[in-house]
C-alpha cells in the first residue's frame, strides 16, 4: 500500500514561471497537470506519493512564494493486496461524474423505519430513477455512480454479476425521467446489497461526523488530508456477504421530512474480491477500491 498525494494550487500566484518552478524542484510533466489558464487563474494538480523526496520540496516552494494550497491524500493498493482483503471499500472516485438521481428525480422509498431528523435508514421500494437530460454521461461506461453512491451498471456486467453467484447481491431497474415524455427504461441495472455490515470499529480513521445525528448512523464524511481506513472487528464479519452497504450514512443531509424534497447521505458499498475482479475484469474504472482493517473479536 502506498499514500497518493494530490496537491491543488493556483499557478498564478507563483512568482515566475510556473513550469520553471515545478522543474526546479524536480516535478516535471510526469506528475504536473495543468488545468487552463481559466480567467486569470492557472489551476495545477501535482500528483506525488506522500513518501516522495520532492514534496516536502514543493510544500516549502509555496511557502516562499505565498501560495496556498490543498491536500487530498488517497491510499493506492496493489492487485496482490486488493485480492487478500476479506472485504473492500468500492469508492467512487468522483461521485459528481455520475448521474442526478434518487428521490427529487422520482424514486420511491420507505421512510417508516428511517431516523426522523435525517432519513438514514429509508429503504428504496421502486426502481431508480435518473434524470434524463443527463444521459450523456453514461456513454462509454460499464459502470458508474449516482450524485448518492447508487451504483449503476449495464446489463452485461449485471448478467455477470449474476452468473457469478454473488452473495447479497440484487438488482433493481434504471429508468430516466424526462418532463414532458414520462420515464423509459435504460438497458442499465442498479446494483443493491441485501446486507447491511454492524456499525464499524471505532478505531477506523479519515472518517469524521460533521452536525452528527443523534441516530449517530448519519453525517460521516472524509477529510481531504486523511485517507480514509475501515476497520471491523472480525465477530462483525461473520454474516458478511459478497455484495454489503455499511451501517453509517455518509454525505451531506438536507432532510425536512418531506424525502422528495430532500438530500439524503448514503451507506458504502463493501464488496469481497470476487466482485472486484468482476468489475476489473470488465475494464471498470472510476471507482477506488479500498480493503478494510480487521481487528481480533
Amino acid at each position: 500500500m502506498r499514500t497518493e498525494v494530490k496537491i491543488d494550487f493556483d499557478g498564478a500566484c507563483l512568482m515566475g514561471d510556473p513550469h520553471s518552478l515545478m522543474r526546479a524542484v524536480g516535478c516535471g510533466p510526469d506528475v504536473v497537470e495543468v488545468f487552463g489558464p481559466v480567467l486569470k487563474r492557472l489551476p495545477i494538480c501535482v500528483t506525488l506519493d506522500d513518501s516522495d523526496a520532492r514534496l516536502p520540496r514543493l510544500l516549502e516552494l509555496f511557502k516562499q512564494h505565498g501560495v496556498e494550497w490543498s491536500e487530498y491524500r488517497r491510499d493506492r493498493y496493489t492487485d496482490d493486496e486488493i485480492q487478500a482483503a476479506r472485504l473492500i471499500v468500492m469508492d467512487a472516485s468522483d461521485l459528481m461524474s455520475g448521474i442526478f438521481a434518487g428521490p427529487r428525480v422520482g424514486t420511491q422509498y420507505d421512510m417508516s423505519e428511517a431516523c426522523k431528523l435525517c432519513g438514514a435508514g429509508a429503504r428504496q421500494t421502486s426502481a431508480m430513477v435518473v434524470d434524463g437530460e443527463r444521459l450523456q454521461v453514461l456513454e462509454g461506461k460499464r459502470a458508474t455512480t449516482t450524485w448518492y453512491n447508487d451504483i449503476l451498471v449495464e446489463e452485461k456486467l449485471a448478467g455477470a454479476l449474476a452468473e457469478s453467484g454473488a452473495t447479497g447481491l440484487s438488482f433493481r431497474g434504471v429508468f430516466a425521467a424526462f418532463e414532458k415524455r414520462g420515464h423509459f427504461q435504460l438497458p442499465w441495472r442498479q446494483l443493491c446489497a441485501t446486507h447491511t455490515l454492524p456499525p464499524m470499529s471505532p478505531r477506523s480513521t479519515g472518517t469524521k461526523l460533521s452536525q452528527p445525528c443523534p441516530c449517530g448512523r448519519s453525517c460521516f464524511g472524509t477529510f481531504w488530508e486523511v485517507p480514509p481506513r475501515l476497520a471491523y472487528r472480525a465477530s462483525d464479519l461473520a454474516d458478511a456477504r459478497d455484495v454489503n452497504v455499511t451501517w453509517e450514512w455518509f454525505g451531506s443531509v438536507n432532510f425536512n421530512g418531506d424525502v422528495y424534497d430532500s438530500v439524503l447521505a448514503y451507506p458504502w458499498f463493501l464488496v469481497t474480491p470476487k466482485v472486484w475482479r468482476i468489475f476489473r475484469d470488465a475494464g471498470v474504472t472510476g471507482f477506488d477500491w479500498l480493503p478494510i482493517r480487521i481487528e481480533d473479536g
